[in-house]
C-alpha cells in the first residue's frame, strides 16, 4: 500500500467517523437521559438535578432521569461518568469538591478532572456567609480582620473538619489578609453552628438558610460578608467579599459534565437546554428557596474554573500539611 492510499484511508475513516458522529447528533435524543448525582438525595446537587430534570424532558422529548450514587466522596458516582459511552445519555450534576479537592486528597483518584470530562455548563453556586457571635467586637469584615490581626489567637473560628471546604476558605483568608484565627474543627457544620449561637467558637462560615438568619435578627449571630461574586437575593442586605474590601469567590460551585469524546453537536444542544432551564421562572423559586445562585456557564468556562482553582488552592492545602490517602 502506497502513501496516497494510507492518506485516502486515513481520510475516509475520519470523514465515516464524522458522519457517524453527526448523524448521531442530529438524532439525539432517542432515549432517557441519566443523570448522575454522586450525593445523597435532598442535597443541593440532588435539588438541582432534579429541578433541572423536568423542563430538560420537555425540552429533549425524552424522560430525564436523575440517579443517585453516594460514597467516597463521591468518586463512585464520578467514576461511572467515564464509564459512560460518551454518547450524552449519561450526564453528571458534580462540582468543584469532586473536580477540584478531590485531586488533593486521594491519592488514586480513578478520573482526571482534566481529561476525562465534557464539560456542559455551570449550574448554580452554593455561598457561604462569615458569621460571628454578638460578642465578637467586629460589624464589618475590615474590622474583623483588623481585631484578628491586633490580637494574634484570640479568635477562632470552627468548621466542619480538617480539609472541608470552610476550612480551606478560612485558611485562604488567613493568608490574604494575615489575620490570626485559631482552627476548631468539627464533626459536621451543624456542630459548629450549635456552637458559634452558644458563644463557645467565635466565627464560622455557613451558608445563610433561613434558620441562621433568624439569629441574625435576634441579634444574636452577625452576618459580616458573603463568600459569592454576587449578592443573593434572600439576603440582599449582606455585601459580597469583594464588596467588604476583599476580593473572593469562595463558593461552592457545581456544574453538568458529559463524558469526554461527546460530540460537540451534543454538547451544544446540552448547553443550550442546561442554560434556558436555569432561567425558568420556576427554577429561581427553587433557588432562591435553597439559597443557591443561578449559574450558568459555557463548557470551556467550567474548564478554566477547574484549573483555577487547582492552582488557588495548591498552596493552601500543602500548608496545610494536607496528604493525599
Amino acid at each position: 500500500m502506497n502513501k496516497f492510499t494510507v492518506c485516502r484511508v486515513l481520510l475516509l475513516g475520519s470523514l465515516s467517523i464524522a458522519g457517524a458522529q453527526f448523524a448521531q447528533a442530529q438524532s439525539y435524543p432517542s432515549k432517557p437521559v441519566r443523570i448522575i448525582v454522586p450525593t445523597a438525595p435532598g442535597g443541593s446537587f440532588d435539588i438541582i438535578a432534579r429541578s433541572l430534570a423536568q423542563p430538560m424532558s420537555v425540552s429533549l422529548g425524552q424522560p430525564v432521569i436523575v440517579e443517585n450514587r453516594p460514597a467516597t466522596g463521591g468518586i463512585i458516582g464520578v467514576e461511572a461518568l467515564t464509564k459512560a459511552a460518551p454518547d450524552g445519555y449519561t450526564l453528571l450534576s458534580a462540582g468543584n469538591s469532586h473536580f477540584v479537592f478531590n485531586t488533593f486528597f486521594y491519592a488514586k483518584l480513578p478520573y482526571d478532572p482534566r481529561r476525562d470530562f465534557a464539560a456542559i455548563s455551570l449550574l448554580a453556586k452554593i455561598p457561604t456567609a462569615l458569621f460571628v457571635h454578638e460578642t465578637v467586637q467586629a460589624k464589618s469584615l475590615q474590622e474583623f480582620i483588623a481585631y484578628a490581626k491586633a490580637n494574634p489567637g484570640k479568635l477562632n473560628y470552627g468548621s466542619a473538619g480538617v480539609g472541608h471546604s470552610t476550612n480551606l476558605s478560612m485558611e485562604l483568608i488567613k493568608q490574604r489578609t494575615g489575620a490570626n484565627l485559631v482552627h476548631v474543627p468539627y464533626k459536621g457544620l451543624n456542630l459548629g453552628m450549635q456552637d458559634l449561637i452558644a458563644g463557645r467558637i467565635d466565627a464560622m462560615l455557613y451558608s445563610p438558610t433561613a434558620q441562621v438568619m433568624s439569629q441574625v435578627k435576634t441579634g444574636k449571630l452577625r452576618a459580616l460578608a458573603l463568600a459569592s461574586d454576587r449578592r443573593l437575593r434572600t439576603v440582599p442586605d449582606i455585601p459580597t467579599f469583594t464588596e467588604a474590601g476583599l476580593p473572593l469567590d469562595l463558593a461552592i460551585w457545581m456544574a453538568m459534565s458529559a463524558p469526554a469524546g461527546t460530540p460537540r453537536d451534543i454538547v451544544a444542544r446540552l448547553n443550550t437546554e442546561v442554560v434556558r432551564a436555569i432561567g425558568l421562572p420556576e427554577l429561581t423559586k427553587v433557588y432562591d428557596a435553597n439559597s443557591l445562585v443561578p449559574a450558568s456557564s459555557t463548557p470551556e468556562q467550567v474548564g478554566q474554573m477547574i484549573e483555577k482553582e487547582i492552582e488557588q488552592w495548591t498552596p493552601i492545602i500543602k500548608a496545610l500539611g494536607i496528604k493525599p490517602v
